[in-house]
């Protein structure tokens, strides 16, 4: 028994001679290297008096930008790029640098960060429990520079934050990100065929989607579709910059900026200014963007509209009649057709309300297409409340969109110029029916 006792205790001062050789470095343990690393940030982000700009990539994708001001009372004052209101009115909420294996930077009560992590879809979208998959909860990876990189402790999300200057701060406190945002929205809005030609003539299509944060370079590859690259933005104060730089032909951008002279988007490359070019018409047609720039037709609730035929007209008021007059007494709204060109998908979800109760209900289809754009769906089970109105909705579905086969055009709506994806029957010629791209 002596003998084990001994070898035990040998065994113990064996393992503590190892262990304190193993967490020296520098002649420091690691809480020592932590507090000091603790130190370091702490005294960087309240270093600078004039704040910094962040930019936040979640998981989820997308990109948002902010302007935090970091006090040394933990205090965090802050502006965010998530909408009008938040890019104009600044939020105070406060934060900790702490101490765990690493130093972590963290929001600790409710702001502008958590807003993007809301559990709550109706909050900002997402997922439900979820949000977009964005953190607001960091580890410090480095500084270099007038730049932190920090990663989200668990979701992964990338944060970089960048002092920013007197005028930038300035510009924050007037409202410039929230000006900045209207500009590029308005620009977007009248002018979707952007495009940039730079080492051939090949028209690269710039689509920028300011509801899922993502900008997306589209051209044609010569085979009968379209090469797209992608990656999420956040708006600045003089324009959008890239999660990543995208690369055409071997060319990279990583950020547009707003001309406010010329009324126009540039950038540089190899030192260069390109200009993205607004085309009055578009570049390519709806069947090759449809799923990339376009991820939907929403069709609305109504018994005309600018590009429906007559047939389409008459089958719908025919299915919103059945509809009522079913057991449930639903009401038939508005249709949104949404494409998925990974997997070859198209699902048909129709509002249904019961008096003020809205409801919906999905059709799932899969497609086939030509290379001339021809569109063939085959009909899948109808799921939740679409089951309880199958025969209604026969005139729409079951003896049109399952059977016929469709091409996709672009539509102008003759009152309001607004620019419409149109169905269109190749063997019913007036059974089409239009709505807004989304």
């Amino acid at each position: 028994m002596k003998k084990i006792f001994l070898y035990s205790l040998l065994s113990l001062a064996l393992f503590a001679g190892c262990k304190k050789e193993e967490v020296l470095v520098d002649g420091q343990r690691p809480e020592e290297r932590v507090t000091e690393a603790v130190t370091k940030y702490t005294n960087a982000l309240t270093g600078s008096t004039t704040g910094w700009k962040a930019f936040l990539y979640p998981d989820g994708g997308g990109g948002y930008s902010f302007y935090l001001n970091f006090s040394k009372e933990n205090k965090v004052t802050m502006y965010a790029d998530l909408d009008y209101d938040p890019a104009a009115e600044s939020m105070e909420s406060t934060y900790k640098v702490k101490a765990f294996q690493t130093p972590t930077l963290s929001f600790d009560t409710y702001s502008y960060m958590h807003i993007l992590a809301d559990p709550n879809p109706n909050t900002f979208g997402g997922v439900a429990g979820w949000g977009v998959y964005s953190d607001f909860e960091f580890t410090f990876d480095k500084q270099v520079g007038d730049s932190i990189m920090l990663t989200g402790k668990l979701l992964n999300s990338k944060l970089i934050l960048v002092k920013a200057t007197a005028a930038e701060q300035k510009s924050f406190n007037e409202k410039g990100l929230l000006k900045s945002i209207q500009t590029s929205v308005d620009y977007v809005d009248n002018n979707n065929n952007l495009y940039f030609s730079i080492v051939d003539a090949i028209k690269v299509q710039t689509s920028i989607n300011y509801v899922s944060k993502v900008v997306t370079l589209i051209w044609d590859n010569g085979s009968g579709s379209v090469t797209t690259v992608s990656t999420g933005f956040a708006f600045t104060l003089t324009g959008i910059r890239f999660k990543e730089p995208l690369i055409y032909k071997g060319k990279s951008i990583n950020e547009l900026t707003w001309d406010p002279i010329k009324g126009v988007y540039f950038t540089t490359v190899d030192g260069t200014r390109l200009e993205i070019i607004a085309s009055p018409t578009s570049l390519y047609p709806l069947h090759l963007l449809i799923g990339i720039q376009y991820s939907a037709i929403i069709v609305p609730n109504g018994t005309t509209y600018p590009g429906w035929g007559s047939e389409f007209i008459t089958r719908r008021a025919s299915a919103a009649a059945a509809t009522l007059a079913s057991a449930y007494r639903l009401r038939l709204d508005r249709m949104v057709f949404s494409f998925n060109t990974i997997n070859n998908t198209m699902v048909l979800t129709a509002d249904i309300y019961q008096n003020a109760n809205r409801f919906v209900g999905d059709w799932p289809y899969t497609f086939t297409k030509t290379t001339a754009g021809v569109y063939k769906f085959t009909a899948g089970s109808p799921t939740g409340n679409a089951s309880l109105i199958v025969n209604e909705m026969a005139p729409l579905t079951t003896q049109r969109i399952n059977t016929d086969t469709f091409t996709l055009a672009y539509f102008t709506n003759p009152t309001t110029g607004e620019i419409l994806g149109q169905f269109r029957s190749v063997q019913n010629p007036n059974f089409t029916f239009s709505g807004s791209l989304q």
